[in-house]
C-alpha cells in the first residue's frame, strides 16, 4: 500500500486552483500538573493494553527541581497522575540530568522492553554524558548501559524503529550547543553508529534560526518528523540561550536517515509569532487512522520558561488520518494531476472533503504504438471526469466509481490520476500503487522492466 501524503510538486504533473497548507491539528485536551511545570521537551506516550501511559519531564513549581513523572489515561486524551506511592514521580533527577528520548524496544526481553537515553550536563567540564536506562513497564527503571561512548550532545531527540535499516534510529545533535539534527543507529542500545547529519537550517529559514532537535515516528512506510525550529532570536553579541521560541515544523523521510522539510511554518496553530515553547514530541495512531499528538508547551520563551518554571502544560491534538498536508481549493475549481503510478490492483482511495469532486484515470499506455514510450494525456474511455460518479461530503476513503466499470482492468499498467474538486481540501491518495518517474514509466511501457531509477 502506497499513500501520497505530501503532494510536493515533484510528485505532480499539474496543480491549479489550490493552495498548500497543513492539515489543521486540533487541540482537544490539556493536561496540567499542579506541582510540576512542563516547560521542557516531553512527553512520551505509549499504549499498553487498554491504557495509555504518559511519561513527562517536570520542574517543581516551588523548588525548581526536576523529575520524570507519569500519568495514565483510558482514551489517550484525558490523563490523570499515576500515583507512585504518595506522588506521581518516577525518578528524581539530579542537576543537569534530562531524558533525551524514550522508545519501546519490541525485540528486547520483557524486563528491558523500554529504553530511555538519559543525558547529564557537566558544565564545569563543558561535557555531556549519556547513559541508557531500561524498564519492563515504563514505571521502574534501572541502568542498562552506564555510558554511551563519544555521545557528548544535549537532549531533545527522537527514537523509532527503522524498518529500512532493521535497527533503531536515534535522532540527536552532534555536540553540546551545536543545533542541527543527525542520527545514530543501534540494534542493541549498547553500541551506536557515529553521528551523521540529516537536517540543517538553510537559506529558506529566517535569519538566526536553528534546528533545536527533532522527534519522529514510522508512518505509512516512511518516517514523519517534527523538526523543532529555534526561532525569534534577536541579534546578539553574546549567546543564543536566554530568549527565542521553539516551534515544530513538518518533515519526512523515506529511509529514516535523510529528511526533507515541508512548509516553513509552525505545524501547530498555537504559534502566533511571539515567544513561546512548543515541544511536539509524540504521535500515536488511533483505530480510525487519526493521530493523537502530544506537546509540552509554555507561553514563555527559551530561558525565561526554565527560570520561572510556573506556566508549562501538556496539550493533546487530534489530526485527521493522512492529513499532514492539505491542498485547499481556491474560489474556482481545483485540479490536481499526479505523476505516474504502476497500478497493482485493488481499490484506489481518496482522502478529501469537497462540495463536488470527480476523478479521471489516464492509462498512459494509450491505444497507439507511438504513445507506448512516453504515454498519452487522454483519459481512458469510460474513466473521464464525466464518467465518474460525483462525490460530495467528507471522507478519508472515497473510492471513485466510473461508468467504464471496474478499473481492475488496468492492473499492471501505468496510470495517472486527475482529481477536480470545489470548496474543499485534498489530503491524500492511496492504493496498491508504485510511484514512477517519467523515464521509469517509459522503460516499463517499452521494456516491461521496473527499475530503481
Amino acid at each position: 500500500m502506497y499513500t501520497e501524503l505530501f503532494f510536493d510538486d515533484y510528485r505532480l504533473l499539474g496543480r491549479a486552483g489550490t493552495t498548500r497548507d497543513y492539515g489543521k491539528p486540533e487541540c482537544i485536551a490539556e493536561y496540567f500538573d499542579p506541582d510540576y511545570s512542563t516547560d521542557y521537551f516531553s512527553p512520551w506516550v505509549f499504549r499498553r493494553g487498554e491504557d495509555f501511559f504518559m511519561l513527562y519531564l517536570g520542574q517543581q513549581r516551588s523548588l525548581g527541581t526536576m523529575a520524570l513523572l507519569a500519568a495514565r489515561s483510558e482514551d489517550g486524551v484525558h490523563f490523570q497522575p499515576l500515583l507512585c506511592g504518595s506522588s506521581n514521580v518516577l525518578m528524581e533527577l539530579s542537576p543537569g540530568e534530562e531524558p533525551a528520548c524514550i522508545v519501546e524496544d519490541v525485540f528486547a526481553p520483557t524486563k528491558e522492553r523500554y529504553k530511555m537515553i538519559m543525558t547529564k550536563h557537566y558544565k564545569e567540564r563543558f561535557h555531556v554524558r549519556a547513559c541508557v536506562y531500561a524498564s519492563p513497564d515504563l514505571l521502574s527503571w534501572t541502568v542498562f548501559l552506564d555510558e554511551i561512548p563519544n555521545w557528548g550532545c544535549e537532549p531533545v531527540g527522537g527514537a523509532f524503529y527503522n524498518a529500512h535499516r532493521q535497527c533503531y534510529t536515534i535522532l540527536r545533535r552532534p555536540t553540546w550547543g551545536n543545533r542541527c539534527t543527525g542520527y545514530s543507529d543501534t540494534k542493541d542500545f549498547k553500541s551506536f553508529t557515529p553521528y551523521e547529519l540529516c537536517l540543517h537550517q538553510d537559506a529558506l529559514d529566517r535569519p538566526l534560526d536553528e534546528i533545536y532537535g527533532m522527534s519522529a515516528f514510522a508512518y505509512a512506510g516512511m518516517y514523519i518528523g517534527f523538526p523543532l525550529l529555534y526561532t525569534d532570536n534577536p541579534p546578539s553579541r553574546k549567546t543564543k540561550y536566554t530568549s527565542g521560541s521553539i516551534v515544530p515544523q513538518l518533515g519526512y523521510s523515506w529511509d529514516g536517515h535523510h529528511f526533507l522539510r515541508s512548509l516553513r511554518k509552525s505545524f501547530l496553530p498555537d504559534y502566533a509569532g511571539k515567544e513561546m515553547l512548543l515541544w511536539l514530541s509524540t504521535a500515536l495512531e488511533q483505530k480510525d487512522g487519526s493521530l493523537l499528538l502530544y506537546c509540552a508547551m509554555s507561553p514563555e520563551g527559551h530561558g525565561a520558561a526554565f527560570a520561572s518554571h510556573q506556566n508549562g502544560r501538556i496539550r493533546i491534538y487530534r489530526l485527521r488520518k493522512d492529513s499532514f498536508i492539505a491542498l485547499n481549493s481556491e474560489a474556482d475549481e481545483a485540479t490536481v494531476t499526479t505523476r505516474e503510478y504502476l497500478y497493482e490492483g485493488g481499490p484506489i482511495s481518496v482522502n478529501l472533503c469537497a462540495e463536488h469532486a470527480t476523478m479521471a484515470l489516464i492509462d498512459t499506455s494509450g491505444e497507439h504504438p507511438a504513445s507506448q514510450a512516453w504515454g498519452t494525456d487522454e483519459s481512458a474511455p469510460g474513466f473521464d471526469h464525466s464518467d465518474c460518479v460525483p462525490f460530495s461530503g467528507d471522507s478519508t476513503c472515497w473510492h471513485p466509481v466510473f461508468a467504464g466499470g471496474s478499473y481492475e482492468k488496468f492492473k499492471g499498467r501505468v496510470l495517472i490520476m486527475e482529481i477536480k474538486y470545489t470548496n474543499g481540501s485534498l489530503y491524500s491518495v492511496s492504493g496498491s500503487l508504485r510511484p514512477l518517474t517519467n523515464t521509469q514509466s517509459a522503460r516499463y511501457r517499452g521494456l516491461g522492466v521496473i527499475s530503481e531509477y
